[in-house]
Formats: C-alpha cells, sequence, structure tokens
C-alpha cells in the first residue's frame, strides 16, 4: 500500500473526526500500525497456513507449487468473504476495551505492541519449523499489552482457561475421530485384496460428507458479505444437507464410472502383481539411460545386504546403469509397467531413496546374524523401498508367511511412490530425516503405501478438503493478523473505545496479500514438519486427517469448545501416523511442537509487555 493512499486516507479520517477527540497528532502511530500487522499476516502465513496443505504436499497429491496457488487464492477469498465475523472477537474478546475511554492513544500503542510480540513468536516458530496457533499468540500477545496498560483488571481470564483447556482437548478430539475414520477406511477398504469396488461405493458418502460439513461450517460463520448472518440455523443445516445429497447423486453418477474405466485401463496397462501371486523373478531391463543420466551410488553396507544372495538372481538388474553416488537424476524403472521415471537430485524422493540405500543398513534392519544366509525380507519397509528400485523379489522362503497374513500388496510401496513421481509431485524441499531402523516382525510395524488405484480414489478428496480447510482458515487467520489492526484503525477513525463500525473490506484484503506473501516466502519449511517429518502420509491417511480435523473443528467451535485448527490437524496427523505403524511418528519432533505451543502464550505476552512498556515510559 503506498504512502500518498495512506496520506488521503489519513486526510479523509481527520475530516470525519472532528467531532471525536482528535487523534491526528497519532498517525504515525496508525502507519506503524500498518507495518507491523503486514509483518504479522506474513508470520501467519508463513506458519498458521502450512497446516492446509502439508498433509496434500506430504503425500504427493500436490507439489509444493500447487499447494502455494491453491492456498493463496482460497485463503484470500476466505480472508474476504468470512474474515469480517472473526475479527470482531478477536477485537473485543479477550480485554475490556472501555477500561481505554479518554485514552485511547495508548489502546493504539497497546495493538501495536500485541501484533510485534505475535509476530515475533511466530516467525521463530516457523524458523524452527513447528507450527503454533496463531489465535494463542495474538491472545497471549493482547494479554501481555493489557498487563502492562492497566494491570490484571479487565482481562478475561476465562478465555485464558479455554486456551489451557484447548491444548490438550484439540489433539485428543481430532486425532479420536481421525483414528477411527481411518480405522474404517483402512478395515473396508484398504485391507481388502481388490480395495477399488469398495471404495467406488464409498466414495459418493465421503464426498457428500466433505460438502456438508465444509459448507454448514462456511454458512454457519455467517459470512455478513454473502448474507448468510440472515439464514436460520436450521436454514443452514438444510441447504448443507441438499448441497451433501446432489454431490452424493453426482458423484455416484458421473465421477465413480469415469474412475473405474480409468483404473481399469492402468491396470491393464501395467499388470499389477496380486497379493497372492508373486511377480516372475526377472522384470525386462530398460534400455539403459542416456550417458549424462546414468546414476550410481554404493550401496551403503551392501556386503550385509548381501544383494548376491543365491537365492535371487541379479543379473538382469542392470546395476551397470548406474549405482554410484553424486551425479544427475536419479533413473528407476518401474518392474510391473516398464516405465521408467526420472527422479531429479533436488527433490525429496531422491534425498529419501539415496537415504534409505546408501545410510540404512539393510542387514541391521532385518537383524540376521547370520550374513551367508541372510534373505532379504519385503515384508520391511525399508527394504520394500531398496527393492522396488532394484525390481527384486522377496525371498521365497517368506511367500507363505505373505499369503498367511493377507496383508496389502508391499510391492506397491513402490508404485505408489513411482505415480507419485509420474504426475510430478515430488517435494521440492526435502531435507533427509533419519528414521530408526522398523521392527522386522510384519504384524507389528508395516507401514502401508497405497496402491496406485487407492491413490486415485483419495486424491481429489485430498485436495477438495485442504481447499476448504484452506478457505475457513482464510476467515479464521487473517483475523489474528488483522485483528489489532482494525481496531487501530476504527480507534483512529472515530476516535472512539467502542466503535461498531464494521471491518472494511480492503482490511482485510491487505492481511490476506500479507497472509500469502508468508505462505510463498517461508511457508515450506511448516509444511515440511506437517507433510513429511512428524510421519509419512498416503493419500487415504491424509484425507482421513483433513476431514476429521475439519469435523473436529466444525463441530467444536459451534459447541463452544476452544479447539485451535493447528492443534487438531497436529492430533491428527500423530493419529493416523500411529495407528499405520507405531514407530513411523517421530515423538521427539511432537514432543518439541507440544512444547512450543506451551510457551506461545507466555513468550509472546512478554515481548508484547515488553514494547508496551517502551511505549508507555518511554514514547507516549
Amino acid at each position: 500500500m503506498d504512502t500518498s493512499t495512506l496520506a488521503s486516507l489519513a486526510a479523509v479520517t481527520t475530516m470525519a473526526v472532528a467531532a471525536q477527540s482528535d487523534m491526528s497528532g497519532y498517525t504515525w502511530l496508525l502507519v506503524l500500525g500498518f507495518v507491523i500487522a503486514f509483518i504479522l499476516a506474513f508470520s501467519v502465513g508463513a506458519n498458521d497456513v502450512a497446516n492446509s496443505f502439508g498433509t496434500a504436499v506430504g503425500s504427493g497429491v500436490v507439489t509444493l507449487r500447487q499447494a502455494c496457488i491453491l492456498a493463496t487464492i482460497f485463503e484470500t477469498v476466505g480472508s474476504v468473504l468470512l474474515g469480517a465475523k472473526v475479527s470482531e472477537t478477536i477485537r473485543q474478546g479477550i480485554i475490556d476495551v472501555r477500561m481505554y475511554n479518554g485514552s485511547e492513544h495508548v489502546l493504539m500503542a497497546g495493538s501495536i505492541s500485541a501484533m510485534f510480540g505475535s509476530a515475533v513468536w511466530q516467525l521463530a516458530a516457523s524458523f524452527l519449523k513447528l507450527p503454533i496457533s496463531g489465535t494463542h499468540c495474538i491472545v497471549g500477545a493482547t494479554i501481555g499489552f493489557s498487563m502492562v496498560a492497566r494491570g490484571h483488571q479487565g482481562v478475561k481470564w476465562i478465555e485464558i482457561l479455554r486456551i489451557v483447556a484447548s491444548w490438550f482437548l484439540s489433539p485428543l478430539l481430532s486425532g479420536i475421530m481421525s483414528g477411527v475414520l481411518f480405522y474404517f477406511v483402512r478395515k473396508f477398504i484398504l485391507n481388502k485384496d481388490d480395495p477399488v469396488p469398495n471404495g467406488l461405493r464409498a466414495l459418493p458418502v465421503f464426498y457428500a460428507i466433505t460438502m456438508g460439513i465444509n459448507l454448514f461450517s462456511i454458512m454457519f460463520t455467517g459470512a455478513p458479505l454473502l448474507g448468510f448472518d440472515r439464514v436460520p440455523w436450521w436454514g443452514t443445516l438444510c441447504i448443507s444437507l441438499g448441497f451433501a445429497l446432489v454431490t452424493a447423486l453426482f458423484v455416484w453418477f458421473v465421477v465413480c464410472p469415469r474412475l473405474r474405466k480409468k483404473i481399469k485401463l492402468n491396470k491393464n496397462a501395467s499388470k499389477p502383481p496380486s497379493a497372492e501371486q508373486p511377480p516372475p523373478p526377472n522384470p525386462q531391463p530398460q534400455a539403459p539411460p542416456a550417458e549424462s543420466e546414468k546414476v550410481a551410488f554404493k550401496l551403503g553396507g551392501s556386503e550385509e545386504a548381501d544383494l548376491d544372495n543365491n537365492d535371487m538372481e541379479t543379473k538382469d538388474l542392470d546395476i551397470g546403469n548406474g549405482l554410484n553416488g553424486t551425479v544427475g537424476p536419479m533413473m528407476i524403472t518401474d518392474p510391473h509397467s516398464g516405465r521408467s521415471h526420472t527422479i531429479h537430485k533436488d527433490s525429496g524422493l531422491y534425498k529419501d531413496l539415496l537415504h534409505k540405500l546408501h545410510m540404512a543398513k539393510v542387514g541391521d534392519c532385518i537383524g540376521d546374524t547370520d550374513t551367508e544366509e541372510r534373505p532379504i525380507r519385503r515384508n520391511n519397509s525399508y527394504t520394500s523401498y531398496t527393492m522396488a528400485i532394484y525390481g527384486i523379489q522377496g525371498d521365497p522362503k517368506y511367500k507363505d508367511l505373505e499369503v498367511g497374513l493377507q496383508r496389502r500388496s508391499r510391492v506397491d510401496s513402490y508404485s505408489s511412490y513411482s505415480s507419485a513421481v509420474s504426475s510430478g509431485s515430488t517435494v521440492q524441499d526435502g531435507s533427509v530425516t533419519q528414521e530408526a531402523c522398523p521392527d522386522p516382525t510384519p504384524e507389528e510395524d508395516e507401514l502401508e503405501v497405497d496402491q496406485p488405484a487407492v491413490s486415485s480414489l483419495f486424491q481429489f478428496l485430498q485436495i477438495l478438503t485442504a481447499c476448504f480447510g484452506s478457505f475457513a482458515h482464510g476467515g479464521n487467520d487473517v483475523s489474528n493478523a488483522i485483528g489489532p489492526l482494525v481496531a487501530l484503525w476504527l480507534l483512529y477513525e472515530s476516535g472512539s473505545v467502542v466503535s461498531n463500525s464494521p471491518t472494511p473490506i480492503w482490511l482485510l484484503l491487505y492481511g490476506g496479500v500479507g497472509i500469502c506473501a508468508g505462505l510463498w516466502v517461508w511457508g515450506r519449511r511448516v509444511i515440511q514438519t506437517m507433510g513429511k517429518d512428524l510421519t509419512p502420509i498416503t493419500p487415504s491417511s491424509g484425507f482421513s486427517i483433513e476431514l476429521a480435523s475439519a469435523l473436529t473443528v466444525v463441530v467444536a467451535s459451534n459447541i463452544g469448545l476452544p479447539v485451535s485448527t493447528t492443534h487438531c490437524k497436529v492430533g491428527s496427523v500423530v493419529a493416523v501416523g500411529w495407528l499405520r505403524s507405531r514407530k513411523s511418528v517421530d515423538w521427539r519432533l511432537f514432543r518439541n511442537i507440544f512444547i512450543a505451543w506451551f510457551v506461545t502464550v507466555p513468550i509472546s505476552g512478554l515481548i508484547s509487555a515488553a514494547i508496551m512498556a517502551l511505549f508507555i515510559y518511554v514514547v507516549l
């Protein structure tokens, strides 16, 4: 926003407030407020917005760039359409503004301190890749300045209790709901020999629930701009149910037949092996790639891994294609379809595979003592990656074990990756995370990966839930960024503490722009924590996480339970990750995130209080 516009706005408002107390001496506070509000919106974008698309990027459904574009659109639209209602609570819900009658400039300085305290801590958390709650930040900061300016009277302490309760309530409720949803998805769809028929039957229900819940939440928020605040609650419910029904019918009659056809075509093209029948041991090798594209990394600990084991033939593995370290993109060939995919050096998947092959001593993971007779087992999430790349099949000795277990085909752990790669969806920023060796007992610890057919069922659903989440989030979060600025602007404009004029749209838009800037510049840091580092995510688990956390937020906020979107999402990610595999959740990272939640209110409050003290005792 340029200075001439600001100047003209200032001129208009000065004329408007002739009757009220004269605020023109404090124009510099307003300008400062605008600058700091933009920084705050930037920090909200860098941290909080990542929640909406973290899981979608993590499961490879959208690339980081696509996620940023979608989030930009939906956050901005959401902030303008839904933001006005939410800023009211932030503006008047935490402290009693009537105490500042006659000293309006103190409240203006307070708003600036609150924004500053909140922005600093959110930027610090983004730098540390920790997802925290923007709402708690701004609440803490508001209390901080109020304590300095007016002591503890006027602070609504019951709000603080609600926030403390939400640290435990949000992840717990959301975790339980997403766990239950994922349990049913896994039981009735993923664990079937052929998951497609059941998946297609469930699809209309999933779509209907997704659309119904999200529409209800948007209408129930009562966006004044769309006139939803005039619709009674039963009207909202009827519209949402009707819309959900229409969606279900559309999906059943239009989307399902098309998906069925697409899956059939893919099956015929690639002829994947079923869980019971292992594929022929030697897939035909691809023509070797061009010289420039040859790769190769030395297999770390290949003596232990003993790839030249007599149990399998390695003459067709084409290791000569180059498995050697540090050059060029990696070419990998899907043993089923024969298609080869290039994985570029800077993609997260490249680093992941390199890590799994180079760092992981496959033998150590299996925990076998006899090096000579050590078989490579496919029942292990580590080795399934390694073998998928080489196209090696599991040891025949363990075939009966696999059939007996009636588990999903693990060979597809690679196929789903290759389908992700071929659709161009690799996370651009992937730092390698160290993982513990998985437990070899297959019942205990198997990180299941969606089959390509299942991925295609859940992919669009996950994008849809992420977009809706982003829309609702824009409404909610722009208020965290702009709430204090709205208070500042209305104070300046009317000169009175208790202003009842509505939130100006251009202010909401200003916040939306700041949020998007933060997302593009720094958003990938927290997206990586949510989508990759906490636990690996697949489209089916990602969908369960998104839908259940959205449902939790809608239900809880309408009952009046204090929940935070961030906390709900983290709770869901951890619960589903733990259900999929006991060892796949990074508990140390979760502990760090929890500590960050715990210190959010005090830290932002302290920073805000320090700035406020500066204002009161030095500046004003």
